[in-house]
């Protein structure tokens, strides 16, 4: 039963409580070796002076024990206590370094990325370039698990203008809607962007819920543009944040998600 409104201990509870401070190996290790030394010193100084031939003697004695024995006896201690306490300065240093890191959001974070030294550069981007009426997806499909780069396809205009942009589970549901509907092999292979384009008002939609940047914004501003639009995933970076503008790189939501994490 519960004593003076206290629960009682269980036993696995008293097992797990640590031990306290004056009951650890250290503590005793830390008293019993100083209070040795300075015993040790004391009876070594006593027996120096005690044994001097005369009075003389024994001030110069005791001032030479004095000169080598207390630096001996500082040292001593001083070890001692940096040995002793270091545990508990490793420990608030750790728990200032800790704290100061809690202190730091992602929206922060975000803000000291510039969106050029974080996105995909233009050089490395996986895009389609035709006319939507030539692009067949099926061909997109092929290329796309070749150069093994994502699930999106961006796709850009005469002046390298992002125009476009298509995940392949678009592309995919586009593909299977045709083949359950009917229509031959043949024909589906055949199916074009501008097909997918043209089959619902929403699919055009989707396919342009990207936005732009310009090139000396920061990855924050990035996911401002990017919450300005529904469902969008993708931003782009042009030289002043233009969508005419030709594309000099490509940030997702994914690159966002990496740099701010704290």
């Amino acid at each position: 039963m519960p004593l003076g409104g206290l629960e009682e201990l269980s036993m696995p509870d008293v097992i797990a409580t640590p031990l306290s401070e004056w009951r650890s190996t250290r503590f005793w290790l830390a008293i019993g070796v100083t209070v040795l030394a300075v015993m040790a010193v004391t009876t070594l100084a006593f027996v120096v002076i005690h044994n001097a031939k005369d009075r003389q003697d024994s001030a110069t004695s005791a001032q030479n024990v004095l000169s080598s024995v207390l630096p001996l006896l500082g040292t001593w201690v001083g070890t001692i206590l940096a040995y002793y306490f270091s545990k508990e300065n490793f420990e608030a240093a750790t728990k200032s370094v800790t704290e100061l890191a809690k202190q730091i959001t992602p929206q922060e974070k975000l803000k000291s990325a510039l969106a050029k030294d974080k996105m995909i550069p233009r050089d490395q981007m996986f895009v389609e370039s035709s006319p939507p009426d030539r692009l067949r997806l099926a061909e997109i499909l092929d290329n796309l698990e070749r150069v093994k780069k994502g699930n999106r396809v961006p796709i850009l205009g005469e002046k390298a203008e992002a125009r476009y942009i298509l995940h392949r589970s678009i592309i995919d549901s586009f593909l299977s809607a045709a083949a359950r509907s009917g229509k031959p092999p043949a024909e589906i292979m055949q199916q074009t962007v501008q097909n997918l384009l043209d089959q619902d008002p929403k699919m055009k939609v989707m396919a342009q819920s990207f936005n732009c940047v310009r090139q000396d914004a920061t990855l924050a501003d990035a996911l401002d543009a990017m919450n300005k639009i529904g469902d969008c995933q993708d931003v782009f970076v042009t030289q002043t944040g233009s969508k005419d503008e030709p594309v000099l790189g490509w940030i997702t939501n994914v690159v966002i998600q990496e740099n701010a994490k704290v």
